[in-house]
This record gives C-alpha cells, sequence and structure tokens, in this order.
C-alpha cells in the first residue's frame, strides 16, 4: 500500500515537473517577439503638431494610424506659405538596419516605416530608403500639464547627432502654448 502512494506521488511529481518546463519555454519566445512590432502603438495614434517661429511659422503634423504614417509640415510667412505631405506605409522589418540600407529610390520603397521596441518604453521609428529622414527618431508618449489638465505629449528623444528634442501635441494651441517662440530660439 505504501509503495503504491509513493510511486503514485513520484508520478505526479514527474507529471507536474514535465508539464511546468514545456510552459515555460513560449513565455521567452512571446518576449523575442515584442521587439518589431507589427502596428504602431495605440497610445501614439492620433495627430501630433509641433510649432516653431523663424521669419514666418512652421507647424509639422504627424498622423498615425495603425499601418500609415502622414506627415506634413506647413510652412507660413508674409508672402504666403505652403505645405508639404508624405505618407509612408508601415512594414514590418527584420531589423533597423535592414530597413536603413535599402538603396533602392523608387517610391514603393522609399514611403515606408517600421517601428521597433526600444528600452524604456521608447519605440523607435525607421523610414526606408537611402537619405530618408522624416519621422525617423526615438519616441515616448509622456504627460504635461495644460491649463490645469493633464495632455499626453509624443516626445522625440535627442538623437546622436546632437539634434535636440521635439514635442508633438495633441492640438495646434497647445503647440503654440508650449513653444510660443519656436525650438530655434529657446
Amino acid at each position: 500500500m505504501r509503495v503504491n502512494h509513493i510511486l503514485g506521488a513520484l508520478l505526479v511529481a514527474t507529471t507536474i515537473g514535465i508539464g511546468g518546463t514545456t510552459l515555460s519555454a513560449p513565455t521567452t519566445a512571446q518576449a523575442k517577439a515584442k521587439s518589431s512590432l507589427t502596428t504602431f502603438p495605440k497610445n501614439m495614434r492620433g495627430t501630433w503638431y509641433h510649432y516653431e517661429e523663424n521669419n514666418g511659422y512652421y507647424y509639422k503634423s504627424m498622423k498615425f494610424t495603425t499601418k500609415k504614417l502622414v506627415l506634413r509640415n506647413y510652412f507660413g510667412y508674409s508672402g504666403g506659405g505652403f505645405t508639404a505631405k508624405r505618407t509612408l506605409k508601415y512594414v514590418k522589418a527584420k531589423s533597423p538596419t535592414s530597413l536603413e540600407e535599402t538603396y533602392n529610390f523608387t517610391s514603393k520603397r522609399r514611403n515606408r516605416v517600421s517601428a521597433f521596441a526600444a528600452k524604456s518604453g521608447y519605440t523607435k521609428l525607421v523610414s526606408g530608403g537611402l537619405m530618408v529622414t522624416d519621422g525617423n527618431g526615438t519616441y515616448k508618449v509622456i504627460h504635461k500639464n495644460y491649463k490645469g489638465k493633464s495632455v499626453k505629449v509624443l516626445y522625440k528623444k535627442a538623437d546622436n547627432m546632437g539634434k535636440i528634442t521635439d514635442h508633438f501635441y495633441q492640438t495646434k494651441a497647445q503647440a503654440k502654448h508650449f513653444n510660443p517662440v519656436g525650438a530655434l530660439h529657446k
């Protein structure tokens, strides 16, 4: 009788031990899959504005959807103004360098963008094609106080070349409030 109890306990312990090892392996694989994102993060989706003033005004807007990034630059000055627009399609890339090293200049290859998870909650955007810089950078959604309320702000981290950081806001009024004379004058 005791031998049956011992053998039963040994069988249960062995079964639990085997089951525990098979359950722990997929969780490691799932963590690795999060480095290249399938879409833009939900907290980044929507339209974001950046404002500068230098011999006129300058608005830049970035509109994120699940699979698209639309960039618009509004330049205004005393003699008039103009708008530049660029739409980038989201593609899933193997690594940031695989998209940066694309030397094909066709519009299909140039107008694409990919996102990768970075440290501390940042998202790295990489545009495809040689010398394509629109939207490139490392971004994170932070919060600032605007008229007594907390608002979301898309923060662009400074890159290795020493370019200054940028902040993008959810409305043009917020962008002008936080940067009234532009980044070039601060």
